[in-house]
């Protein structure tokens, strides 16, 4: 859309371009070629399937639940050891009381920490490193393992204490907790070494006791007994591991197709805007593909500028001049040159557009897409220095996905035949914009542009617009 505004965006005494000459008035539908709607979709970027994030995020929720439940758990122990002190089960002053006390009291607190690192992290959508976990797993074993020794080395009832029930219950517990992990080697592993602990336990109780020999095959049947526990929770956690992948492939399936309908919506709402004007062709695409180039190069010294961000910008830069569709025929398609009041009617564009997608974000809520492509619609015609409309902001009161999108539109205006002027060359363009930098456009904007010049030059090649009827007009 070079024919009105896009021409007040152009540095001032640097180059401008002539109103049209033009013979028509606004295209007929003969414009929408039979490729325009293959043109939007394959220039639409495709969201990106983020199905290994979302997964892991998933199995991060399934172990905040599993670190509630073994809270649970280890509040149960505590409350059972001081009901048999209380009636007499334990001897009031026995270390093992307060050994085991204090143990428990040290999984609380670290557990309780792990639980809301959990949960924050998952509020946050960001994930946990996986060491934390692996600690967290070996953590869990080691305490239950511990509890039996302590019950094993002090306990007045002698050894055989921390093989007989409720203790017998601690390990094969935590291995079933273990399976809420969704990591199948986890839940074996503490199976195993489980098992391996209460067999080197039996042992040593049937080596310092007087036991009768046929005892020690049932005291080794618990051992092999918690190491099957451990095989079918691996087996378990696999299987579930494989729904909740599964799920969420679907879940991911599902959500790209439908963020790729409402882009591709909005990308031919965008379209149909632009072929109001007769200066169209692929500029929506080339834009599109020019600000993924600069939000790339710009993503070294802007952290948050990362592929979705990339992505929402190239959808949301193609709403740029959606006002547009709010100005006047007589106005827009004027083959003439513009009066000043027509050209003040001109720049009433980005407000129309910042109105529209205003209105549709009180309505529906917050929306990354249309909250950027706001800013863009609204601001894309401010400058630098604060002489562009219609707000008149400068320097960083300009969000950045505008600055960017200004940089972009003006390229491709530059750069692109119409019939009432020749397409600038690649290397005039590049200088237009460098001496704009600090005054029409964010110096880093430019900067980007610049150290992407080649892939500018590459695509605007690749994109030129094919010659039309009403352009040869």
């Amino acid at each position: 859309m070079l024919a009105r505004a896009r021409s007040d965006a152009l540095i001032p005494g640097s180059v401008s371009l002539p109103s049209p000459p033009r013979n028509g008035g606004c295209p007929s539908i003969d414009v929408l070629r039979a490729g325009a709607a293959g043109s939007i979709l394959c220039a639409m970027p495709t969201p990106p399937q983020p199905v290994s994030s979302s997964f892991e995020l998933r199995v991060q929720q399934s172990e905040q639940a599993r670190v509630g439940l073994f809270i649970g758990v280890l509040l149960a122990l505590a409350a059972l050891i001081m009901l048999r002190r209380v009636t007499g089960g334990v001897v009031m002053n026995s270390p093992v009381y307060w050994w085991t006390l204090g143990l428990l009291g040290a999984g609380l607190l670290y557990e309780s920490w792990m639980f809301f690192a959990a949960k924050r992290a998952n509020i946050a959508g960001r994930l946990i490193g996986d060491f934390r976990w692996r600690f967290n797993a070996a953590f869990e074993l080691g305490l239950a393992i511990g509890l039996l020794v302590i019950l094993h080395l002090l306990s007045p009832q002698g050894p055989v204490t921390a093989l007989s029930a409720p203790a017998l219950l601690v390990l094969p517990l935590v291995v079933l907790l273990s399976v809420l992990r969704l990591r199948p080697a986890f839940t074996l592993w503490t199976g195993l070494l489980g098992a391996a602990a209460h067999a080197v336990l039996a042992g040593r109780t049937y080596i310092i006791t007087d036991a009768d020999p046929s005892t020690l095959p049932v005291l080794m049947s618990y051992a092999v007994l918690l190491a099957l526990i451990g095989v079918a929770g691996a087996l378990v956690a696999k299987r579930v591991r494989g729904y909740v992948e599964a799920a969420v492939r679907e879940e991911s399936e599902r959500r790209r197709v439908q963020v790729l309908a409402r882009n591709t919506l909005i990308f031919g709402l965008a379209k149909l805007a632009e072929y109001r004007d007769t200066d169209t062709g692929a500029h929506l695409e080339r834009i599109s593909v020019y600000c993924g180039l600069l939000a790339r190069e710009m993503s070294r010294d802007y952290p948050f500028i990362d592929d979705d961000w990339t992505q929402t910008l190239s959808v949301a830069s193609s709403m740029h001049d959606i006002g547009k569709v709010g100005i006047p025929d007589a106005v827009l398609c004027k083959p003439g040159r513009l009066t000043d009041e027509e050209r003040g009617v001109i720049q009433r564009h980005p407000g129309l557009g910042h109105q529209v997608l205003a209105e549709i974000l009180d309505r529906n809520g917050g929306d990354a897409l249309l909250e950027m492509s706001d800013q863009i619609a609204a601001c894309h015609h401010e400058r630098w220095d604060g002489a562009g409309y219609p707000a008149k902001l400068a320097a960083e009161a300009i969000p950045l996905p505008a600055r960017i999108v200004a940089v972009a539109d003006v390229y491709d205006a530059l750069t692109s035949a119409r019939v009432y002027k020749a397409a600038m060359t690649h290397a005039q363009a590049s200088k237009i914009i460098s001496e704009g930098a600090g005054a029409q456009f964010d110096p880093s904007v430019v900067a980007a542009f610049l150290a992407a010049s080649a892939a500018f030059d590459e695509a605007r090649k690749t994109m030129a617009d094919q010659p039309t009827d009403h352009q040869r007009g």
